[in-house]
């Protein structure tokens, strides 16, 4: 039988970022859609709210939280990637 997890998957903070992410990205394609094709929503507000949203705020929707992740499994493994002290250093 497999052993459970004790501790629960908090994705609520990646969900709200991912969500403000896509947020992000549905905007920039109204602004892409709105005035003429030669106005400046669609030739420079839109194309930079979709890159801020693609190159931004999705990659920090996914990453949120990756590094305190990979901290608790050395915590709860105990390892310690430091190196032991040489003798000279321990007698000092």
């Amino acid at each position: 039988m497999p052993k459970k997890s004790t501790k629960e998957i908090d994705l609520q903070k990646n969900l709200k970022l991912y969500y403000g992410a896509v947020g992000v990205i549905i905007l920039g394609y109204i602004f892409l859609s709105i005035g003429d094709a030669n106005s400046v929503t669609s030739l420079t507000l839109g194309p930079i709210i979709l890159v801020i949203g693609y190159l931004v705020a999705m990659p920090i929707a996914l990453l949120a939280g990756v590094g305190k992740k990979e901290e608790e499994k050395q915590k709860e493994t105990g390892d310690n990637k430091q190196e032991p002290l040489s003798k000279k250093q321990a007698n000092k």
